[in-house]
């Protein structure tokens, strides 16, 4: 009788442990939202920039449809962020000329137009510029001169580029193309000269977050 009170407790205990570790296990895997509201674009983007990298990401559609979310165990908050840092996602939707030009009733003044023209053509190049292999992130800004019929000499226009590189790419190479890229895209810009390329590369903090979790193991 007391052999069998013995064997009964055990089974309860290995019961209650085996529930135990698979709660436990639940809860471990449970994922976290990392980013919402993104377009789908964005999404498949930061999923499969993720999951390259071994960490556990889902998409998941929004409650209207029209938007995504992507989640993350918990635990692997810290590499995610790390992670899409580094690679400048999710990227910033930009607007397209035609959504900037949208009108909307009003009648804007020359320079509300000129304003929204550079900021438009600012926008193309970036969008452009990003569509590169290893661009994390692209600003473009262009200066054009005030025109007028009394001036004889025409001034150029002037553009300043700067591209933010993904950790352990160099782009440099393209500096040539990229100004080519802007000075056949400007009006009024027919010396390639007066386009600047600036390269900077984003820090990648990866490393250090699994090195801290391998010591953290160990």
């Amino acid at each position: 009788m007391i052999n069998l009170t013995i064997k009964l407790h055990f089974k309860s205990v290995a019961k209650i442990s085996l529930a135990t570790l698979l709660a436990l296990a639940v809860c471990s895997c449970k994922q976290s939202p990392l980013y919402s509201n993104l377009t789908e674009q964005q999404a498949n983007e930061v999923e499969a920039a993720l999951l390259s990298a071994k960490v556990d990401a889902n998409k998941e559609p929004a409650l209207d449809d029209e938007s995504w979310s992507i989640t993350v165990p918990k635990e692997s908050f810290p590499q995610a962020m790390a992670i899409l840092k580094s690679l400048g996602l999710p990227r910033t939707a930009k607007k397209t000329m035609g959504e900037i030009f949208a009108k909307e009733g009003f009648v804007s003044s020359p320079i509300e137009e000129r304003a929204r023209y550079l900021h438009a053509l600012s926008e193309e190049f970036s969008t452009t510029l990003m569509e590169i292999d290893g661009v994390a992130s692209a600003r473009v800004h262009v200066a054009l001169p005030e025109l007028s019929l009394l001036d004889k000499d025409k001034q150029s226009a002037s553009v300043s580029v700067i591209i933010i590189q993904q950790p352990g790419v160099d782009l440099s190479l393209y500096e040539t193309d990229i100004k080519a890229i802007i000075t056949d895209g400007v009006e009024g810009l027919n010396d390639v000269n007066r386009v600047t390329v600036k390269f900077f590369s984003r820090v990648d903090t990866t490393d250090h977050l699994i090195d801290g979790e391998i010591e953290g193991e160990s």
